[in-house]
């Protein structure tokens, strides 16, 4: 199945939310501003999937499925709350952030708010819209072409738009805030995110593609994941291992019926490392491995998924991804 998906926002903003030992060095900052670029590029190889009834692992059938890019520009603006003097709220904040990003298949700004009110817990919630276009075979933006059923219809840039608003709660907590020491931090992190995705012009249950990810629907959806790091005073900077859970909330979201499993949770496991090089810039560094539906037929393309029938869960290296950051 050749699927160039989003890039995972994990990766762009990974430890965004600041562990505990972390927030003594962002308490010595004078400015309330801060400023960021970052860079991510992700490889997919091909992994054409099986017939099973079992859950079952799809190996390499090609080297090269896909690739993705994209670059970002990060604005924030931080506010201390200041509800408290005890250690848990001494770095409570409320953080504004504004961005845009640049793909070489869409733009798309967004903007979105996080409090802190107590050292591990992070509340934010956002926006952003964006619109696409088609490039050498990438499909930036599109609906479903009932005509030829062979691939998505362009739709107009700047006249159709993506919307994505969402809300999000997290946990995160660094054993370095009990144990003292350069070699004591063990990161742990857990979110749970509602959001909303659709394209304007396009109805409920309407299949459409973002960014080269097709079939896609306007709906409700979920996204949570779990990190555990082990962060060093090293080049490396952290390594651990990240899992993320997503889907829709409703099997109603395709008009398919239940033998699609519309909300079919996808379920990835990630090894990743985050490198520090130098004051200002991070490299993310990680591993994919997916999951998704396993089909009762083959199929010639992801346009006739939907058309088929789901009796299994497929895993398969998805890709590998890279993110550069560089702090002002």
């Amino acid at each position: 199945m050749k699927r160039l998906t989003k890039l995972s926002i994990l990766i762009t903003t990974l430890f965004l939310a600041l562990p505990l030992a972390a927030q003594e060095e962002e308490n010595t900052k004078t400015s309330p501003w801060s400023f960021s670029v970052s860079t991510d590029f992700a490889y997919y190889p091909l992994s054409a999937p099986i017939v099973s009834e079992n859950t079952h692992f799809s190996t390499f059938t090609g080297p090269y499925s896909g690739l993705e890019g994209r670059t970002t520009a990060h604005a924030y603006y931080t506010i201390p709350t200041q509800i408290g003097n005890n250690p848990l709220t001494a770095g409570d904040n409320i953080t504004l952030e504004g961005y845009f990003e640049l793909s070489p298949v869409s733009i798309k700004p967004g903007l979105s708010v996080s409090f802190t009110p107590i050292a591990f817990l992070v509340f934010n919630a956002g926006a952003e819209i964006g619109t696409g276009w088609n490039l050498l075979g990438i499909e930036g933006m599109g609906s479903w072409n009932a005509s030829t059923e062979s691939h998505y219809a362009s739709l107009t840039p700047f006249a159709s738009w993506y919307h994505h608003f969402w809300f999000q709660g997290t946990f995160q907590f660094d054993t370095g805030a009990l144990i003292p020491g350069d070699w004591s931090h063990v990161v742990m992190l857990a979110s749970y995110k509602v959001e909303h995705i659709g394209i304007t012009g396009c109805a409920n249950q309407e299949l459409w593609c973002w960014q080269g990810a097709s079939n896609q629907v306007n709906g409700w959806k979920y996204y949570s994941n779990a990190i555990l790091a082990y962060q060093m005073p090293l080049l490396i900077k952290r390594a651990g291992v990240l899992a993320e859970f997503s889907g829709y909330y409703s099997d109603d979201a395709y008009e398919f019926g239940s033998a699609y499993d519309g909300n079919f949770m996808t379920v990835d496991i990630s090894p990743l490392a985050q490198f520090q090089l130098g004051q200002n810039d991070e490299l993310s560094l990680l591993f994919n491995f997916s999951s998704r539906r396993g089909y009762s037929a083959e199929y010639e393309g992801s346009y006739s998924e939907t058309f088929l029938s789901t009796i299994s869960r497929e895993w398969y290296f998805k890709r590998i991804a890279l993110s550069w950051t560089h702090n002002f």
